[in-house]
């Protein structure tokens, strides 16, 4: 297993200086950045590629436009990057009719079936050892309950073949969404199809990250979308260490599948992300990650 963490400047600097040891970063599909990112350590795309439209291709949600499998393809070549990662994200504005926070079968069953529609066209371009889906869990972006459910991932990895990328911080977070216990969500999952895995802390978005955000220009009515919330890519707290060395025996034990890449998703670059980035966070986080991982 590797260990990757988000590309930021202070993670950069971390690296350089000796502070910080990372197998990889995690880098956005932004080919200006990459020759920066791996001047430093080599580097792994993360693509912002979401599926569940139903029309048999994914979306980039930068561009809001269907995916440049040429910028796909040169970025792949580029880097290390060992799999195409899609998001199970369809909305209900793709699917008049589909409830945000209800869960009704015919529901359930034409937002599987979207799902399986987009995500068997890319396994069949590229193959399903190099496909793997991501969950999801936010209902602010107008993603229906439908497409959190643990069976619905299950049966979308299953049918297609694809491998998981176990996100954990949207794992429970979509949990809590269905007031279902976390343990319960987990074992529906497809976890011996595990091929990555995501870890951040989840923490309420309010005081000194409002502030990070004010310092940093970032405007009010971004802030007040994000304020209030529970929200990830936040540092770990006692609860997310907790949940995630139970994960790492989960793995150890067989239970899980041994994912190539664990990727610490804390910082990186962009609006509001690079403020938000503490280089003490870092050197105190990273390290204790790469031990647990590493063993």
């Amino acid at each position: 297993m590797k260990l990757a963490v988000n590309y930021s400047t202070p993670a950069a600097h971390l690296v350089r200086s000796g502070a910080m040891q990372t197998d990889l970063f995690k880098c956005p599909a932004w080919p200006d950045l990459l020759p920066t990112v791996q001047a430093v350590l080599p580097a792994y795309i993360h693509f912002p590629l979401k599926v569940g439209a139903g029309k048999g291709e994914a979306l980039d949600f930068e561009t809001q436009q269907p995916a440049d499998w040429r910028k796909v393809e040169t970025l792949l070549a580029q880097t290390a990057t060992p799999f195409i990662n899609l998001h199970l994200s369809p909305t209900v504005q793709e699917h008049p009719g589909v409830a945000l926070n209800e869960l009704h079968p015919d529901q359930i069953e034409k937002v599987t079936a979207c799902l399986l529609c987009d995500v068997e066209a890319i396994v069949r371009r590229f193959g399903a050892d190099r496909v793997i889906v991501e969950n999801d869990y936010d209902e602010t972006t107008g993603l229906p309950q439908a497409a959190c459910l643990p069976q619905v991932i299950a049966q979308v990895v299953q049918t297609t073949g694809c491998g998981f990328l176990l996100d954990l911080s949207h794992a429970r977070l979509a949990a809590q969404r269905l007031t279902l216990p976390i343990q319960t969500y987990m074992a529906g999952l497809p976890v011996t199809q595990i091929r990555e895995i995501h870890i951040t802390g989840i923490q309420r978005f309010e005081g000194k990250y409002i502030d990070l955000l004010r310092r940093g220009g970032i405007d009010e009515q971004t802030i007040a979308a994000m304020a209030g919330r529970l929200t990830d890519h936040l540092p770990m707290t006692a609860a997310d260490w907790a949940f995630f060395e139970w994960s790492i025996a989960e793995i150890q034990s067989g239970r899980w599948g041994v994912p190539t890449i664990i990727a610490f998703e804390y910082g990186g670059v962009g609006r509001g992300w690079a403020e938000l980035t503490e280089t003490a966070i870092l050197e105190e986080q990273a390290p204790r990650l790469y031990k647990m991982i590493k063993g």
